[in-house]
């Protein structure tokens, strides 16, 4: 049975799903497909407890609405999904009347968690790029004294009569190229982005063959799970590459320094609807995700893992996923994680835009 799309319905920020009256699901709109991370072709004429279940079992509440033909609230409700996930939501029950569903549900699910989580993720992109653009103006400040110096340390080193002497001027040239280094870096990349409309898969693959063997020799296991549907997206190739490499080498260094047993890295892509990047909800959003299985991010640094100089790490300059955000802010998309101990997912979203609207966007900003 076909259940007919009506387009408020298709774009509702709320998970929408129809029900007919054996409670097997009809129809789920694409915010019900983010919350429940499904699709509609993979659930579809399914019983609802496939997709979700409450303790205690709820399927009275629903089988009641059916007969009675009322309606129903809850608040606060814990569903608990597949793989053990778990949502936190509101939802609501509306008995239907249409001829194609007769004696069917229609159910509405407020998601807070996801609320929250959007509200979270604005706060830290805020707060990233208000720390950015400030160690971006002291990077610059200190790159003019550090060449005078350099400078001066070279033009000395010419007139000292005691050769013996130069071990001081070069010791400072040195240091003065090691800082100047270390201030590159708080940089980022040096190049402009040259966007080209490319198959998204191409700089992940190039880091899965670079990194492979180098993950097989530390006795990780590296796997990929890409979905082929992604269209062509507008992205710097070598800037991408750098980006997901930064990622994939974070997860390696927290497996290895942990010393986790059967350590793995999975990096897989998929489709996204309903999403925000920022504060401006996207239709249609490319995810990359990056997770391992390691201990997990530390509770104290959670929210300041993406400030230049923090890292978990006793050694590291804690620049890398400084720079991954820059480069992905660069693409109108956003970097995030999710962790808990034995898990830690750091993703990166873009919007999914034509060739002729990300540039005008480009061109705008």
């Amino acid at each position: 049975m076909e259940v007919e799309k009506a387009p408020y319905i298709t774009d509702l920020s709320t998970g929408v799903i129809v029900l007919d009256k054996t409670l097997c699901i009809k129809y789920l709109n694409s915010s019900a497909e983010s919350i429940f991370d499904t699709s509609s072709s993979a659930i579809l004429d399914q019983p609802l407890i496939n997709l979700f279940y409450e303790e205690p079992d709820n399927s009275k509440i629903f089988k009641d609405c059916l007969k009675k033909r009322e309606n129903f609230f809850k608040v606060d409700t814990l569903l608990l999904l597949k793989g053990n996930k778990k949502i936190l939501c509101d939802y609501h029950l509306h008995p239907l009347s249409n001829d194609r569903i007769k004696g069917g549900l229609l159910l509405e699910i407020i998601n807070k968690e996801y609320s929250s989580e959007i509200r979270d993720r604005l706060r830290r992109q805020t707060n990233q790029e208000i720390t950015n653009a400030f160690i971006r103006s002291l990077a610059h400040e200190i790159k003019n004294p550090l060449s005078g110096i350099r400078g001066a340390a070279q033009l000395l080193n010419q007139k000292l009569l005691d050769n013996g002497l130069d071990e001081y001027t070069n010791l400072i040239i040195n240091q003065t190229d090691r800082l100047t280094s270390l201030v590159d870096n708080m940089l980022g990349p040096n190049k402009k982005p040259s966007f080209k409309l490319l198959n998204i898969h191409l700089p992940i693959e190039n880091v899965f063959t670079l990194m492979k063997r180098e993950l097989l020799k530390d006795k990780i296991d590296f796997k990929k799970d890409f979905d082929p549907s992604i269209p062509e997206l507008m992205i710097d190739s070598y800037l991408l590459e750098q980006a997901i490499l930064n990622l994939v080498r974070n997860a390696k260094e927290a497996l290895v320094l942990s010393s986790t047993s059967s350590a793995a890295i999975q990096i897989s892509t998929r489709i996204l609807h309903q999403e925000f990047i920022g504060e401006i909800k996207q239709n249609t959003v490319c995810k990359i995700s990056v997770k391992d299985n390691g201990p997990g991010i530390p509770e104290e640094i959670k929210e300041s893992i993406f400030f230049p100089m923090i890292s978990g790490k006793e050694t590291g300059s804690g620049l890398g996923l400084s720079i991954t955000q820059g480069i992905i802010s660069q693409h109108r998309g956003t970097v995030g994680f999710n962790s808990v101990d034995g898990e830690t997912e750091f993703f990166i979203l873009m919007p999914i835009k034509t060739s002729g609207s990300f540039t005008k966007n480009i061109r705008n900003s």
